[in-house]
C-alpha cells in the first residue's frame, strides 16, 4: 500500500534553507581548511654541535643545541626527530629490511661489532628535561614531547648529548679503517610543512627531506687528518694554511713527468728510504702507515665550521688524502668560489683533473639555474656503498670509478645536487625525480656544452675506447646512451611504476633508478621541443623563487606551463603520473608520409625530409598525433626520418626512418638507428680437434634493446678440411604475448665439428606484474643433426642423422635474501631413427647461513619412458656428459683423438645430468652412460676460513648400485680444479700403498659449462 506524504510549501522551503545553510558552512570551512593547507611556510633550525672523533674505537662523542622556530600557523605539541645512526643498530630497522627485500645480504650478515647506533641522549627543552617516545615502527625516529605548546612564531631551545658508534660503511655513514664519512649522524628534527609532519626512517634506496637553517659545528679529531665539511672554517687560518701547503704538494706531485709520477705514487703507497726531498716531505705528510696514525698522532685539533641556508651537515676525514685546490668565478657573485678535491694516492692518476670537473660543474649549473651561493665546492674520495657518489651541502663523496669520464660524470652529478635538492630542498624521499631526474637533465646539458664539439663523447673504459688505436671500440659513444638504453629496455618489460611513487614504495628497484633516466630523456626532448631559452627561463625562475625552500611537483610544473607557451601535459602529467611508452613509425606510400603512433603516449616529435642524395630539405614538428597522420610529400622528398636529433624517448628508433642505408661498424659503437647497421669483427676464437683453428668474420645486426631482434652471421675457414663452415642465427623478442611478459624465438643453423645442425627454439617467461620472483619459463626446442662420417668419437656418438623435440619448464624463486631455488622438468623425444623418451627433474636449492657459508643442494631424477634404439649420445652419463645437441661450442674435442692440444670429454662438466664430481668409467675406460632411472644428490658448500668448496655426491641407479664420493674443488672463472678425496667405486683406494699417487690420478681440471638451453640431459 503506497502512502503519499504531502508537505506544505512553507515547511519545504524552511528545510531547504536549513540544508543550504548547514552545508554552506561545511563547504566554507572545508575551503578554508584547504586554503590554509596550501599556504606556504617553513620552519627554521639553528644548530650548534660540538663533536669529538675517537679514531681508536671509531666513535663520536657530541653535544647538540638547536633553536627551533615554529613558522607554521599551527600550535605544536611534539617534534619528530631523526636518529638515523640507529638504522645500523640491528636487522629490524627499515634500512635493514629494505636491504633484505632487495636481496642485499652485506648488512644482514654483518657482525654486531661492525654495526652502529646513536645513544646517550638526554633531551632538554629550555633547560628542562623532556620526555621522548620512539616511533612504533622505526628505532631511528623519535618523538620529542614538548613541555608546553609551541605557538606560531615562537621558538624553543633543545639540547642533548649524544654518542655515535660508527658502523663500517654499509651505506652512507661510517668508516673504513681510518677513513671517515660522517653523514646523517646527529639528531635532526623532521620537516613540518603545509602537509604535516614528515618523519622517515633512514633508507639506502631513498634519500631525505630536511629543514633549512644554520650549522655551527666544532669538530675535534687527531691533527693529522685532512677534514672538509659543509660550511666555511671559522678562525681557520692555521687549518687553511696547512691545507694550502698540502695542495702545493699535490700540485707538485702532478707536475712530475709520467715516469716520476708513477714511481712517486708507488712510494707513497709503500714508503721506503732514500727518497728525494719532495718525496720525503710528501711521505711526512701523506704517511699511510696505520701504526703512525694510531700511536704517534695523539695530538688533537678542533676545527670550527659554519654555514647558513642549508638543510644538512656532513664531514669527511682521512689522514692520507692528497689535496688539490682551485677557484671558480661565476656571474652574479663578487667572491670566488674555492674548489677542493681530496683523494687517496691510489686514485691520484684518475683524479688529476678533479679540480677541472668541480670548476666546470659549478660554472654550468650556475648558468643553467642560478649562481652558487656558498663559498666552496668540495669532492672527496670515499668508500661509499650507497651508489657512485652522495651529495651534501658544499661537499660530495665519490666512490671508486673506472675512467676519468665516469669520475667527471659522478662529480658533476653530485655537485649538481647542490641545486637539486640542496638549494631547492624538495622532498626527495617521496618525489625522487625532483632531485635525481632534474639533476640528470642538467648533467646531459653540461656534457653537451662541454663536449658537444666532440659529439658528446663519453669514455667508460679508457683502454678499450682510447688505447687500442685504430682498433679502439665505441669511439663515438655519447653521453646519455646508457640512460636511454636502460629506460627503453625496462619500459618494454612492462614493470614500470609511476615516477610519483615514494622511494620505499617502489616494488622493483629498477623503477627507483628510472627516476633518474626517464625524466632526463623526456626533459632532453622538452629542451629540443621548446628551445634552450625557454628551458633557461623555466629553471632560472624556479630556482629564483624557490631557493632555500621546499618546492613540490606542482610548484615546478607551474613554471613549465608558464614559460613553455604550449600544451606540455605529456611532460607535466604523463611522464610523472602515468606509465606507458612512445613508439612512432613512418612509411612512404603513394608519395605520402604515413606516421603512426604505435605507443600508448602522445608526444610531439620532429620530422626531417631528405632528397635522393640524402640532403636535408626541411624539418617539421608534429603535435598530438594520437593514432595516424598522413601528409603529401613534394616530389623531391625521397626519405623521411622521425626524430633526426635522437631526443625523442621512443622505445623503437629502428622504425623511425623510411630509408636505411647499410652501415658497417667495427665491433660496437654508438648505434646509428636510421641505418641497417652491421657490426663486424674478425673472429679468431674457434678451435676444435676436427676443424682445427677456424678464423673468420662475425657480423651482427640488432641485439640492442631498442631493436628486439638479433641477426648473427659467422662464416669461418676450415683449413684442415678445406671447407667453409660457420653459423647463422636469428633471434626475435616479443612482449606480452600468450600472457608472457617476455618471449623469444630463435632459429640457428651451424656447420661445425663435422655436423650440420638446425635448431628452432621458443621460450616464454611468466611472472606476476611488478614481482621479481617467482619466474616460470616454458621452452620448446626442435633439434636436427646431420653428421659427416668418421668424424665423431663413436664411443659416444652414433653417426646417424638425429632429430628430437625437447620441452622444458623451469620455476625460479627467491622468497628471501637467504633462500633461492629453481626446479626444472624436461622431456626429450626422438623424431627420426631412434625411438626414446627421456625425462628429468632437477632442483637446485641455495641457502645462505652466513656471509661465507651458502650450501647448495642439487637433486636430479631422470630416466627413460621408453628406450628403444637409444643413440649413445643420448644416454644418461653418470659424470659429466657429451653435449648431444651441440649446444656449447667450447667443447674442443669430440673425436677419439687424444693429444696435448685438445681436451677430451672427461674434462668437461656439463651440468644437465647427474653430474657426480668423480669420474665413473665403464669397462672400456670411457664415461659410463646408462638407460636406467637415476636419483642423484649433491651437497656442496664453503667452510669458514677455507678456500674453495667441499662436496658430497650420492647417486642411486635402479637395478644397479649406489655411487658416492666426497672431495674439494676450487674455481677460477670457468676452470675448476676437482680433487675427489673418496670414491666409493674405486676398489683400490684402501689397498694401494701409495695413497698420494692414487689421489693425484683422480685430480682433474674441468671447464664448467652451465646448461643454458636446458638441452643437456
Amino acid at each position: 500500500m503506497d502512502i503519499k506524504i504531502i508537505r506544505s510549501p512553507r515547511k519545504f522551503m524552511e528545510n531547504k534553507l536549513k540544508f543550504f545553510c548547514k552545508y554552506s558552512l561545511i563547504i566554507f570551512f572545508l575551503n578554508l581548511s584547504i586554503s590554509s593547507e596550501k599556504e606556504y611556510f617553513q620552519q627554521h633550525v639553528e644548530y650548534e654541535i660540538e663533536v669529538t672523533l675517537n679514531d681508536s674505537i671509531h666513535c663520536l662523542e657530541a653535544y647538540e643545541k638547536i633553536v627551533y622556530t615554529n613558522n607554521s600557523p599551527d600550535t605544536l605539541y611534539y617534534i619528530w626527530f631523526h636518529l638515523w645512526p640507529n638504522a645500523y643498530k640491528n636487522l629490524e630497522t627499515a634500512f635493514a629490511k629494505q636491504k633484505k627485500r632487495f636481496f642485499d645480504t652485506k648488512f644482514l650478515f654483518s657482525e654486531e661489532k661492525d654495526r652502529g647506533y646513536i645513544d646517550s641522549l638526554n633531551f632538554k627543552i629550555n633547560g628542562k628535561i623532556a620526555e621522548t617516545e620512539f616511533h612504533k615502527e622505526w628505532i631511528d625516529v623519535m618523538k620529542l614531547k614538548l613541555l608546553n605548546p609551541l605557538f606560531p612564531k615562537e621558538k624553543i631551545t633543545i639540547e642533548t648529548p649524544f654518542y655515535v658508534k660508527l658502523p663500517k660503511i654499509f651505506s652512507r655513514l661510517g668508516h673504513t679503517g681510518k677513513h671517515y664519512e660522517i653523514t646523517q649522524w646527529y639528531p635532526k628534527p623532521a620537516v613540518y610543512d603545509n602537509r604535516g609532519w614528515h618523519p622517515m626512517p633512514y633508507l639506502d634506496m631513498g634519500e631525505f627531506y630536511s629543514e633549512f637553517g644554520s650549522f655551527n659545528v666544532r669538530i675535534t679529531l687527531p691533527e693529522n687528518y685532512r677534514i672538509m665539511a659543509t660550511g666555511d672554517l671559522v678562525n681557520g687560518d692555521k687549518e687553511y694554511l696547512w691545507l694550502d701547503s698540502l695542495a702545493s704538494l699535490g700540485d707538485s706531485l702532478h707536475s712530475l713527468d709520467k715516469k716520476e709520477f708513477k714511481a712517486t705514487l708507488k712510494d707513497l703507497k709503500k714508503p721506503k728510504k732514500n727518497k728525494s726531498n719532495i718525496l720525503k716531505k710528501m711521505q711526512q705528510i701523506l704517511n699511510r702507515k696505520e701504526e703512525d696514525v694510531v700511536v704517534k698522532n695523539t695530538k688533537m685539533k678542533t676545527v670550527h665550521f659554519y654555514q647558513d641556508n642549508v638543510h644538512d651537515f656532513a664531514w669527511f676525514a682521512d689522514p692520507n688524502w692528497i689535496v688539490r685546490k682551485g677557484s671558480l668565478e661565476v656571474e652574479g657573485r663578487k667572491n670566488k668560489i674555492t674548489l677542493w678535491s681530496m683523494y687517496l694516492p691510489k686514485n691520484a692518476e684518475l683524479w688529476e683533473n678533479s679540480i677541472e670537473y668541480l670548476h666546470d660543474s659549478g660554472f654550468w649549473f650556475s648558468k643553467f639555474n642560478g649562481y652558487y651561493p656558498y663559498n666552496h665546492i668540495t669532492a672527496v674520495d670515499g668508500d661509499l656503498s650507497a651508489g657512485g657518489g652522495m651529495e651534501y651541502p658544499n661537499i660530495t663523496v665519490i666512490s671508486e670509478m673506472d675512467s676519468k669520464h665516469l669520475l667527471e660524470m659522478v662529480i658533476m652529478h653530485e655537485v649538481g645536487h647542490n641545486w637539486f635538492y640542496g638549494i631547492l630542498g624538495s622532498n626527495e624521499r617521496d618525489h625522487t625525480w625532483m632531485d635525481e631526474g632534474l639533476n640528470e637533465f642538467c648533467n646531459i646539458r653540461y656534457w653537451d656544452k662541454k663536449y658537444g664539439k666532440d659529439n658528446m663523447r663519453y669514455v667508460v673504459n679508457d683502454f678499450i675506447q682510447n688505447k687500442l688505436g685504430p682498433f679502439s671500440i665505441a669511439n663515438n659513444l655519447k653521453f646519455g646512451f646508457f640512460e636511454y638504453t636502460g629506460y627503453t629496455s625496462w619500459i618494454k618489460l612492462g614493470d614500470e611504476e609511476k615516477l610519483e611513487t615514494s622511494s620505499n614504495d617502489f616494488k622493483r628497484r629498477a623503477n627507483y633508478w628510472l627516476s633518474y633516466s626517464k625524466p632526463m630523456v623526456y626533459s632532453w626532448h622538452l629542451l629540443h621541443y621548446l628551445g634552450e631559452e625557454k628551458i633557461d627561463n623555466i629553471l632560472q625562475a624556479y630556482y629564483t623563487d624557490w631557493k632555500f625552500k621546499h618546492p613540490y611537483p606542482s610548484d615546478f610544473f607551474k613554471y613549465v606551463k608558464k614559460y613553455s607557451g604550449k600544451n606540455v601535459d605529456w611532460y607535466t602529467s604523463d611522464l610523472f603520473y602515468s606509465t606507458g611508452y612512445i613508439d612512432y613509425s613512418v612509411k612512404i606510400k603513394n608519395n605520402n608520409a604515413m606516421f603512426k603512433n604505435n605507443g600508448s603516449l602522445t608526444v610531439p616529435f620532429e620530422v626531417a625530409y631528405y632528397n635522393k642524395n640524402k640532403d636535408l630539405i626541411s624539418r617539421q614538428w608534429f603535435e598530438n598525433v594520437k593514432d595516424q597522420k598522413s601528409i603529401k610529400l613534394d616530389k623531391e622528398i625521397k626519405s623521411v626520418i622521425i626524430d633526426p636529433s635522437q631526443t625523442l624517448p621512443d622505445i623503437n628508433r629502428f622504425n623511425n626512418s623510411t630509408s636505411k642505408p647499410i652501415n658497417f661498424t667495427w665491433i660496437f659503437d654508438q648505434p646509428k638507428y636510421h641505418t641497417h647497421e652491421i657490426f663486424w669483427m674478425p673472429w679468431f676464437f674457434d678451435y676444435n680437434q676436427y676443424n682445427g683453428w677456424t678464423p673468420g668474420i662475425k657480423f651482427s645486426n640488432g641485439f640492442l634493446s631498442q631493436y628486439d631482434y638479433n641477426i648473427e652471421f659467422k662464416p669461418m675457414i676450415d683449413y684442415t678440411n678445406n671447407n667453409i663452415i660457420g653459423s647463422i642465427a636469428y633471434t626475435k623478442k616479443f612482449y606480452k604475448i600468450f600472457k608472457s611478459y617476455l618471449s623469444q624465438i630463435k632459429l640457428k643453423y651451424d656447420k661445425l665439428y663435422g655436423r650440420d645442425g638446425l635448431k628452432i627454439y621458443f621460450e616464454g617467461k611468466y611472472k606476476e606484474h611488478l614481482k621479481r620472483y617467482p619466474v616460470l619459463t616454458n621452452s620448446l626446442t626442435l633439434n636436427y643433426h646431420e653428421f659427416s662420417s668418421d668424424v665423431l668419437d663413436t664411443s659416444y656418438y652414433e653417426i646417424e642423422n638425429q632429430s628430437n623435440i625437447y620441452t622444458e619448464i623451469e620455476y625460479i624463486n627467491r622468497p628471501s635474501a637467504i633462500l633461492r631455488y629453481n626446479i626444472t622438468t624436461g622431456l626429450k623425444k626422438s623424431i627420426l631413427n631412434a625411438k626414446y623418451t627421456k625425462v628429468h627433474l632437477r632442483a637446485n636449492i641455495y641457502y645462505k647461513f652466513t656471509k661465507n657459508i651458502q650450501p647448495k643442494l642439487r637433486i636430479w631424477l631422470g630416466g627413460f619412458l621408453n628406450s628403444v634404439n637409444i643413440p649413445k649420445q643420448y644416454l644418461i652419463y653418470l659424470s659429466s656428459g657429451v653435449d648431444p645437441d651441440f649446444t656449447n661450442k667450447y667443447i674442443l674435442n669430440r673425436t677419439n683423438i687424444q693429444n696435448d692440444v685438445s681436451m677430451g670429454l672427461k674434462q668437461y662438466n656439463l651440468s644437465g645430468g647427474p653430474s657426480i664430481h668423480g669420474i665413473i668409467l665403464d669397462g672400456n675406460n670411457r664415461l659410463k652412460g646408462v638407460d636406467s632411472w637415476i636419483l642423484s644428490l649433491t651437497l656442496e658448500s664453503r667452510l669458514p676460513k677455507t678456500p674453495g668448496k667441499f662436496f658430497v655426491d650420492a647417486m642411486f641407479i635402479i637395478n644397479d648400485k649406489i655411487y658416492y664420493d666426497l672431495g674439494w674443488k676450487t674455481s677460477k672463472g670457468p676452470i675448476t680444479l676437482i680433487i675427489p678425496i673418496f670414491q666409493s667405486w674405486d676398489q683400490n683406494q684402501f689397498n694401494n700403498n701409495d695413497q698420494l699417487d692414487l689421489l693425484l690420478k683422480r685430480i682433474r681440471f674441468t671447464i664448467d659449462i652451465p646448461d643454458f638451453s636446458g638441452n643437456f640431459l
